[in-house]
């Protein structure tokens, strides 16, 4: 990674659970802040607000990796995966998809670590490098089948191999945006680089280490996504992300899928939202409005998108279609032709869009 002209995002060390088969505990720690959240505002660092209502659950070194980007001595920070976030006055809580994510784990827990499993394999810029560097053969799991029933977690040169971009300054080369599209869009990010903290520990004492990412990968292992000799086994749909090969029709259906309440409704400009910064793209004001309403319109007229109910919503659902307040939740299906509309709305960006190969 190199450094690059500001906006920068300062991507902070990988953080994840820290008894690397219990990935509940971090349904445990959401629930928990959520009810923290409600009794009164959580401000302060992920650190502090870990510190304060999460002691007896998990150590703050575990949790931070729940937490997404904020900003914090003029840099944009991104500790983690995004499930609880920081609103416009600072305060922290736990995301609507985190939410609808804690509902289905206490209603089949399988399903729940399921939905785990995709959220950080979407969200998470190391989990991202990782899977992608092991696709592309450039790094190796080799005795994974030890390193899963042992304590002592991957070890560079041992449990993994670094066959080529081995220095930790060269991990993210060439794949800052495959690992990080989502993020940087949502952040108005140009590129992507460490915290300054993250490469300046006293060698030897508390290096960069891939060593957090053994937990991650035992919950691949244990929805099906890895072998217990360490060989990926991807579902199309998650490999398509990591490729960036998704269509829009794909990426609406699988984030409507995601955000749905009970009812299946869903806010319509946050997922939209979403769906723009899966193609890199985090526009503002006036550009977003327009875009959406073309969308919508196009995508309405052609049969792409029914909309089978719409109702009033909150402050934070953002605009409803049209900028309706009437029409800010909306239960909808998409069908495939939602992915000519999309291309052919994407002029009201003032940018140029280039579908996947």
């Amino acid at each position: 990674m190199t450094a690059a002209a500001a906006p920068v995002l300062h991507l902070e060390r990988p953080a994840f659970w820290t008894e690397s088969s219990d990935a509940e505990v971090w349904f445990r720690a959401l629930d928990a802040i959520a009810r923290a959240a409600q009794r009164a505002p959580q401000t302060g660092t992920p650190r502090t607000v870990a510190e304060r209502c999460l002691v007896g659950i998990i150590a703050w070194r575990g949790a931070t990796g729940l937490f997404g980007a904020f900003q914090r001595g003029g840099l944009v920070r991104l500790p983690g995966v995004g499930l609880i976030a920081c609103d416009a006055d600072g305060s922290w809580d736990i995301t609507d998809e985190a939410h609808a994510l804690l509902r289905h784990w206490k209603e089949a827990p399988r399903r729940g670590l399921e939905l785990l499993a995709a959220i950080l394999v979407r969200e998470s810029p190391w989990l991202r490098l990782m899977l992608l560097r092991l696709q592309n053969r450039e790094w190796e799991l080799t005795g994974w089948s030890e390193v899963r029933s042992s304590r002592g977690g991957l070890k560079v040169g041992r449990s993994i191999l670094l066959r080529a971009h081995s220095e930790p300054e060269r991990w993210f080369e060439g794949l800052e945006r495959p690992a990080a599209a989502r993020w940087l869009a949502r952040t108005n990010c140009k590129s992507l680089n460490y915290a300054p903290e993250v490469l300046t520990r006293k060698t030897g004492k508390d290096d960069l280490s891939v060593t957090p990412l053994t937990a991650p990968l035992h919950l691949l292992e244990s929805v099906g996504w890895l072998t217990r000799t360490g060989q990926l086994t991807l579902p199309s749909e998650i490999k398509s992300d990591l490729a960036c090969q998704s269509t829009p029709m794909q990426v609406l259906t699988e984030i409507t899928s995601r955000h749905a309440d009970v009812r299946g409704f869903v806010a319509a400009e946050p997922v939209l939202r979403e769906l723009l910064a899966t193609f890199g793209m985090s526009p503002s004001g006036d550009a977003f409005a327009r875009w959406m309403d073309a969308l919508i319109d196009q995508a309405v007229q052609r049969g792409a998108i029914e909309v089978l109910d719409a109702e009033p919503g909150q402050a934070r659902h953002g605009r409803g279609l049209h900028a309706d307040p009437a029409r800010k939740l909306v239960r909808w299906v998409i069908h495939s032709e939602f992915n000519d509309a999309f291309q052919n709305t994407w002029g009201a960006l003032e940018t140029k869009w280039e579908p996947a190969r």
